[in-house]
């Protein structure tokens, strides 16, 4: 096997300091109507390694991929050398661009006027001056669920960016998931539920009344609209697209208490569920494979640590047909370290191949974009890495970055669609 995992000194970070030029306005051109990258070690996910193998991007998508591929006329070439290239990783759970990195008490991912804050939306509070966009890249990350907090029972709507630089709405991909919060720990508070129970019962509350504002509504179609409609109200829209399946509900849940609880009010509710950190997985690994509600496992490093028990909830939940991805919670662990999980798990007995599957194609089906990101598939976006060792390696470097076709990182030359912090980590 070409991988190897190397973790004797997988607790500590590896930090490179450059002297860092300003983001290159080359890069904010539009890409080339063809790239070619030849030569590579190609990790497709969905299917086996090609070795030296050939990736063609037409427009930003992926439109050949082989190990025979020729490469087209005027085509741009990039001779990958022998190196690694991976589609780029998927973050399934982050607050970047909410609790910014050097920026004390920034807590701009909580609405606390409040318990349940459906109507709330990620995309409004998001800073892309956040120098944690910048690191998300040179980790190898192009696609990020940037999330409210979970210091409220429902923290509100997500929302989805491909890291192509610029503006929220110029990053934007998707709407994102609806947050939940099954924790107590906030009960010093006393605005909210202190108890597990009344958590779960301000939930299914919330879900009742958004059930009982979609039958207003009915009848008030079904009556031909005539007379005054149902008061519009904000908070219940975004609940009934629970509901119907129109969004996917994400749970903050890492306590056996709180991930049964969430479990249960999703059986009630039929709701789309992932449940995000599963610390505790590891004791309620059947209950979960059982119900077939993925996990966003996280973050591990640097708090977990490389030998706990707890890394065993995620080898035991795949090999019962669980999907699990991968997170590191910014700002509470770094990205970088997100490769370095997938090490641990399978030190922990996880294959390979399902290691890799963690970091993209399963956050992106976690987000319903797996048509569209995760893999390295013709017609999909063309958003790759090229690294300079094999994916699991504990010492492989980011070379490269880019985003449907278009070159939005560099390490050699510290280039990068995003200014990079003074004086920090160039490659992890």
């Amino acid at each position: 096997m070409r991988v190897k995992v190397l973790l004797t000194a997988i607790a500590l970070p590896l930090f490179v300091t450059f002297a860092f030029t300003e983001t290159d306005t080359a890069l904010a051109q539009p890409p080339p109507e063809v790239l070619a990258v030849r030569n590579a070690w190609i990790y497709p996910i969905t299917g086996p390694v090609i070795a030296s193998g050939t990736l063609v991007v037409t427009d930003g998508k992926i439109t050949a991929i082989g190990a025979n591929v020729p490469v087209p006329a005027g085509a741009r070439v990039i001779d990958a050398g022998g190196r690694t290239l991976m589609p780029g990783l998927v973050e399934s759970h982050s607050h970047m661009g909410m609790k910014r990195l050097w920026v004390p008490a920034d807590l701009d991912n909580n609405e606390l006027s409040g318990p349940i804050n459906a109507q709330v939306r990620g995309i409004d509070s998001i800073d892309t001056s956040d120098r944690a966009f910048y690191i998300s890249l040179a980790a190898g990350v192009t696609t990020v669920n940037i999330t409210p907090g979970s210091q409220t029972p429902n923290g509100g709507q997500a929302v989805v960016l491909k890291l192509r630089g610029g503006t929220v709405d110029h990053m934007f991909l998707a709407p994102g998931p609806m947050k939940f919060a099954l924790r107590t720990t906030f009960r010093e508070r006393r605005m909210y539920p202190t108890t597990h129970m009344g958590v779960a019962s301000i939930l299914r509350e919330s879900l009742i009344a958004a059930q009982e504002y979609q039958k207003a509504w009915e009848r008030y179609d079904a009556g031909g609209r005539s007379g005054p409609p149902p008061a519009r109200n904000l908070k219940l829209e975004a609940l009934g697209k629970l509901l119907t399946h129109e969004m996917v509900a994400s749970a903050h849940a890492q306590s056996t208490l709180e991930i049964l609880n969430i479990l249960r009010v999703a059986k009630e509710f039929n709701l789309d569920l992932f449940i995000i950190h599963g610390t505790e997985l590891v004791d309620v690994v059947d209950e979960v494979a059982k119900a077939g509600v993925p996990v966003s496992f996280g973050p591990v490093l640097p708090g977990m640590g490389y030998e706990s028990r707890l890394l065993d909830g995620p080898v035991r939940f795949v090999q019962l047909g669980g999907k699990v991805a991968f997170h590191q919670d910014h700002p509470d662990g770094p990205q970088y370290y997100l490769r370095h999980i997938a090490a641990l798990e399978v030190r922990h007995g996880m294959s390979e191949a399902d290691a890799l599957k963690a970091l993209t194609i399963n956050g992106a089906s976690l987000l319903r974009l797996d048509k569209r990101i995760g893999s390295l598939e013709v017609g999909k976006d063309a958003d790759f890495v090229i690294l300079s060792g094999p994916p699991l390696e504990f010492d492989s470097l980011v070379d490269l970055v880019f985003v449907e076709g278009r070159q939005v990182y560099d390490r050699a030359t510290h280039a990068c669609v995003f200014p990079p912090p003074a004086g920090v980590v160039s490659q992890q």
